[in-house]
């Protein structure tokens, strides 16, 4: 049997969101949710940082002018 292993990462965005009015509560949201589904997984240390790597090249690639769109 193959250990799991990260295929794909996928970003959900809402098409009318105010970015901006909820940036600050949602960006802490995420990260205690990101922080709290890495820490009881049972992915390798490699793997997490593979998986934060993906999170950050989404968020790298719908970038314009300083904001994440």
């Amino acid at each position: 049997m193959r250990k799991n292993c990260i295929q794909n990462i996928v970003v959900h965005i809402p098409d009318n969101m105010d970015f901006v009015g909820l940036s600050n509560k949602v960006n802490e949201f995420h990260f205690d949710m990101i922080e709290r589904r890495l820490n009881s997984s049972i992915l390798t240390t490699e793997e997490k940082i593979s998986v934060l790597d993906g999170i950050l090249r989404d968020m790298k690639s719908r970038e314009t002018n300083g904001v994440i769109e």
